[in-house]
């Protein structure tokens, strides 16, 4: 039975990169938040926030359960769930490896820590077609990076930001990395490489398991010649 999550809301084996988006949006907004909804079942635990669902889990009750639902207009999830999902809406599935670091990283001294702003500054120019409005955005990440559970890191050429990346979701035991992003400019320098391992090092020196979700095939082969090893799948489906 499907049933609004409790404090011991975490299932064995809860791991993988949906198991770490749930987990921040918990740690980062608790279980009372009127905007964030978090159930389990038998087999399956599910966020929704927005319209957004993040599912894990192998749960038919579950997976139903989203699909009706008219407020869910996008899940993220496995591979597997995603390409049912996608069945059931006739939509398309977009899925891709997670990886994870295969060995010891090491902290570039060109990286450094970004504000918000300037974070925004690289990215709204490389995803300006996927972000939300910048209010919606600052005023979450602003959240959990005060409660440190959110990492803003990049390099600067003459002192403005020209490349970041973040830990998009973030708790106590685990850090997921993503949105890296290099202003046209000043790609082809290794940029992306450095953030990320700088990112997996600070989670490695806090022994938090770090996870990597390339957006396509070319970032998965970079990401791999840094040190990461594909560990799973992830997959994303909109009505």
């Amino acid at each position: 039975m499907i049933t609004a999550a409790t404090a011991a809301w975490r299932p064995e084996g809860f791991e993988g990169e949906a198991a770490v988006k749930i987990g921040a949006l918990v740690a980062a907004y608790g279980l009372d938040a009127p905007f964030l909804r978090v159930y389990v079942g038998e087999d399956a635990v599910f966020a929704i926030m927005d319209g957004d669902a993040v599912l894990w889990g192998d749960s038919d009750e579950a997976r139903l359960f989203l699909t009706m639902d008219p407020a869910v207009r996008r899940v993220r999830t496995d591979e597997k769930n995603a390409l049912r999902l996608a069945d059931v809406w006739q939509a398309e599935a977009v899925c891709g490896s997670v990886m994870t670091p295969a060995v010891s990283m090491t902290r570039s001294e060109e990286v450094e820590a970004l504000t918000p702003r300037e974070y925004w500054e690289v990215i709204s120019p490389v995803f300006a077609d996927s972000l939300p409005p910048f209010d919606a955005w600052y005023t979450d990440v602003s959240h959990r990076v005060r409660h440190g559970l959110c990492r803003l890191v990049g390099i600067r050429e003459g002192g403005k930001p020209v490349a970041a990346a973040m830990t998009t979701a973030e708790d106590g035991d685990r850090l997921l990395i993503g949105a890296v992003a290099t202003l046209p400019d000043y790609r082809g320098r290794g940029y992306a490489g450095k953030l990320v391992t700088t990112l997996a090092a600070m989670g490695q020196e806090q022994n938090k398991t770090v996870l990597l979700s390339p957006k396509n095939e070319g970032a998965e082969r970079l990401y791999a010649r840094c040190g990461f090893a594909v560990c799973g799948r992830y997959g994303q489906v909109e009505r």
